[in-house]
């Protein structure tokens, strides 16, 4: 027993100073790495346009309704943490604006043209993106979540919101994702303009209950209702600012702080 004991604590102390070398040796590379490498923060500004499809397979699969491409446009600012050279994550607000618009023909509907139904929405996208940077380009991906805060409607087929308001057949707020690419056009140490494609899908339905009932966003048969996604696309172009860089030189001194 007393053996065996003493077998247990001698790997127990081997295990332990070869741990002890692990942490070293770790720690010896990360601040080797931090002496070649900073991080820095960067702010811009940045606007886009574009278009949107309000997507819902009931009223794409019905050949009398029709969507029609409407412009959409989009502005606002960021703030990004750069790490590690190519790899950033930023925080965009951006304050949106699209529209969507459906031709069909009402039921008894004599006139000759197709009547039109058209959506504006307006409100605030906030996106958390993680971002590489290679070779003057870049790849972004990450959560985005938006508020509608403003939701207008005309039809030329009719009323059909009354006595409701449009805003009661909307959700408030929705959840997706976004991806964009892009390039860098031009720039120095510290300042740069890019330019890209972002692509959003919402996961939620936008049409609450109350739309749901009222047909929103245009007819589906009685008791049956599938779920509207809205996708988009935006040409983006950003002003961006490189205002703070972290520099670690050497290991055990603190980080500073230097802006230009």
């Amino acid at each position: 027993m007393i053996d065996r004991f003493s077998n247990i604590c001698k790997f127990d102390s081997q295990t332990l100073i070869k741990m002890k070398k692990i942490v070293l040796t770790l720690f010896v590379l990360l601040c080797v790495s931090s002496s070649f490498s900073q991080t820095w923060f960067d702010i811009g500004l940045k606007g886009g346009i574009g278009t949107s499809f309000m997507y819902n397979s009931q009223i794409f699969d019905n050949q009398e309704i029709v969507h029609k491409f409407k412009p959409g446009y989009t502005f606002g600012g960021k703030i990004g943490f750069n790490f590690i050279q190519e790899h950033q994550i930023t925080f965009d607000v951006m304050s949106t604006t699209y529209t969507q618009a459906f031709t069909y023909r009402p039921e008894g509907w004599t006139e000759s043209n197709d009547a039109v139904r058209e959506y504006t929405f307006g409100g605030l996208d906030m996106l958390l993106m993680y971002r590489t940077n290679r070779n003057g380009t870049y790849f972004e991906v990450g959560p985005q979540w938006s508020t509608y805060s403003t939701v207008k409607y005309s039809d030329t087929g009719g009323d059909y919101v009354s006595p409701q308001e449009i805003s009661d057949l909307v959700t408030k707020s929705n959840f997706g994702m976004a991806m964009g690419f892009g390039g860098y056009i031009f720039g120095t140490d510290n300042f740069g303009v890019a330019t890209g494609l972002r692509f959003t899908y919402m996961f939620n339905d936008m049409a609450t209950e109350e739309g749901k009932e009222a047909n929103f966003p245009i007819l589906h048969a009685a008791g049956e209702s599938t779920p509207t996604h809205n996708l988009g696309v935006l040409f983006v172009i950003e002003v961006n600012y490189d205002f703070g860089y972290l520099v670690s030189s050497r290991c055990g001194q603190r980080t500073k702080l230097f802006v230009f």
